[in-house]
């Protein structure tokens, strides 16, 4: 039997140990970076109410409480998909929703409220729904009234470049680089 120098065996002990640690860390690590999964369920979001039908999704977000916003484009809808807005009703189906919809996690309508359509949309940790196009406006959820904006800057066909601005290779030709309101 050979023996082991316990200044050695101490050593090895400590080795394994970090070994085991890094193992253990690196699996927990791995577990916290790995891609949520996502079930399909295909009983979410449960019927719109009044006959709804959505157009084109623009915008989604959830918000804090696991609840999903949906901004759709009900203008897009045609006569023919709405026939039960036609004079007299065509079908039993379908109507222009409310462009900004509000769908618990259970898949429950909990909210609308009509807002302009836009290219965009998000939802901030106090709840104000934001959404953005040219302007970009904010919502009270509760009330769909808008609280505030921020206004797109107007071009202008007189801005110039001022003197010594050198643009980057491949900026388009004529294109004028964006202006701080300093300059």
């Amino acid at each position: 039997m050979m023996k082991i120098n316990p200044k050695i065996g101490a050593v090895l002990l400590l080795l394994a140990g970090v070994a085991v640690l890094v193992s253990y860390l690196g699996d927990g690590a791995q577990a916290q970076t790995a891609a949520p999964r996502y079930k399909y369920d295909p009983d979410w979001p449960k019927p719109l109410p009044n006959k709804w039908k959505l157009g084109g999704i623009t915008g989604l977000a959830v918000d804090k409480d696991d609840n999903v916003w949906v901004l759709n484009r009900p203008n897009d809808l045609t006569d023919i998909e709405l026939e039960a807005e036609l004079t007299p009703p065509l079908a039993d189906c379908c109507t222009r929703p409310p462009s900004m919809i509000h769908i618990d996690k259970n898949g429950n309508v909990i909210g609308s409220f009509d807002a302009p359509q836009g290219h965009g949309m998000d939802v901030d940790s106090k709840g104000f729904v934001y959404i953005g196009q040219d302007t970009v406006r904010k919502y009270d959820p509760k009330t769909g009234k808008v609280v505030g904006e921020v206004p797109r800057t107007p071009e202008t066909e007189t801005a110039r470049r001022p003197e010594g601005v050198v643009l980057p290779p491949g900026f388009p030709a004529g294109a004028e680089p964006a202006r701080s309101p300093d300059s």
